[in-house]
């Protein structure tokens, strides 16, 4: 059995097509919504990708940075301290053989009478010439000079004096010994200027200065 065809129907059929097709191929609201999103999409990925980036500096900043600042500071530090500590005890050293030479000019005056310009003949057991030092005396009827001379220029130098001076004004003939320890202002490996006797007392000459200060 064949339907027979509804002119009717069939227009109102085509009519139908048309109007749907043409309201889902123009519809502007929802062109603009897809653009929108479309846009906010391009906006969005650029933003996360700056994100990234900025997290990965912030790592290495806190990473990196921090580490390499403890491994340099490892490095450098004990190196820092070891010079610092040996050239402490480099002058320690200097200090008391000079001041070990004053009192045994001191004390070679009271057993003999007069100073020594040997060092050996202190009996102190100090060597004339050490890794950092070199040491020597010298006397005159009235005082002894002591030098530690330092043997690099990053070192300082030392100079002691023994003075014989009379016990009071009243008792001239009376002597007693007094001595005084100096060390050169800046370092060097040149013999400091000896003191000197001002009214009585021992003082550093200029270029040098008293120890302890």
């Amino acid at each position: 059995m064949q339907l027979k065809k509804n002119p009717q129907l069939d227009a109102l059929n085509k009519q139908a097509v048309s109007t749907t097709t043409k309201h889902l191929k123009t519809n502007p609201q929802l062109d603009a919504l897809d653009k929108k999103a479309e846009s906010s999409e391009k906006n969005i990925l650029p933003d996360k990708k700056r994100k990234s980036w900025v997290g990965i500096l912030l790592r290495i900043t806190f990473i990196y940075f921090p580490l390499g600042s403890i491994i340099v500071g490892a490095i450098a530090l004990p190196s820092f301290i070891g010079c610092g500590g040996g050239n402490k005890a480099k002058l320690s050293e200097a200090k008391q053989y000079v001041s070990s030479m004053n009192k045994g000019q001191q004390a070679i005056y009271v057993e003999d009478g007069a100073f020594s310009n040997s060092v050996n003949a202190l009996g102190l057991g100090i060597k004339t010439q050490t890794t950092n030092y070199n040491y020597s005396t010298i006397s005159t009827k009235n005082a002894a000079f002591s030098y530690g001379v330092a043997r690099s220029n990053n070192l300082t130098s030392y100079v002691g004096a023994v003075f014989l001076v009379p016990v009071s004004q009243a008792a001239n003939k009376e002597m007693t010994t007094v001595s005084i320890l100096c060390a050169a202002n800046s370092p060097g490996n040149t013999q400091p200027p000896a003191p000197i006797l001002h009214k009585g007392n021992p003082v550093c000459a200029a270029g040098t200065e008293s120890w302890p200060k």
